[in-house]
């Protein structure tokens, strides 16, 4: 016999969960730079800075899945069996909301100590997002005809990097042109890849 499917605290837990990070995620969308503070996301939804804690294993974990959530919704606005061209709409996205590139930034340095909550996420999404930019620009020098100078893997690598350290300086400097900067590296990536670049 099956057992019957979990009910009651259980699911109205992972129901509160879930709307935490939603407007943990409108909050950061709404702040500056500095992002939201744990109270003011706590008083989104009616909880004392301790009650929302309650939902979350630590401050870091609340953190470390804030970015979970944002990185479900960066998922919805891209295939990753596309081009490198459709993650401009990604880049968009994310340059609307400074304060959650300063919280990757500070959780992404974090993340070097191995006892850290942040560390297994950013591990496994670099994994993920090296696999993913690698098909993305395989795809994109596929049919040139000419011997690649660059591996795609590398180039996925440089792409991620760069993507990296050009949220970090527009931080500083909101001028910098980020969606252009990061579409015309790929677009270099790519010609290297094709062969076309020596």
């Amino acid at each position: 016999m099956s057992e019957p499917a979990k009910r009651g605290p259980y699911a109205k837990g992972v129901v509160r969960r879930k709307q935490i990070l939603r407007e943990a995620l409108a909050a950061y969308a709404e702040s500056d730079s500095s992002g939201p503070s744990l109270r003011s996301i706590a008083a989104r939804v009616g909880l004392s800075e301790r009650g929302l804690l309650h939902y979350f294993a630590s401050r870091e974990e609340l953190l470390v899945a804030i970015l979970v959530e944002r990185d479900l919704d960066d998922a919805v606005r891209f295939d990753p069996n596309g081009s490198l061209s459709e993650l401009s709409a990604v880049t968009h996205a994310t340059a609307q909301t400074p304060g959650l590139v300063r919280l990757f930034s500070e959780l992404a340095a974090a993340a070097a100590d191995p006892g850290h909550s942040a560390h297994h996420y950013f591990e496994l999404r670099y994994a993920n997002l090296r696999r993913i930019m690698e098909g993305m620009v395989q795809r994109d020098a596929a049919g040139q005809g000419s011997a690649a100078t660059v591996d795609a893997a590398f180039a996925a690598r440089v792409l991620i990097a760069a993507s990296d350290g050009l949220q970090q300086q527009w931080l500083l400097d909101p001028t910098i042109d980020l969606e252009g900067d990061l579409s015309r590296l790929a677009q270099v990536l790519v010609a290297a890849v094709r062969g076309s670049v020596a």
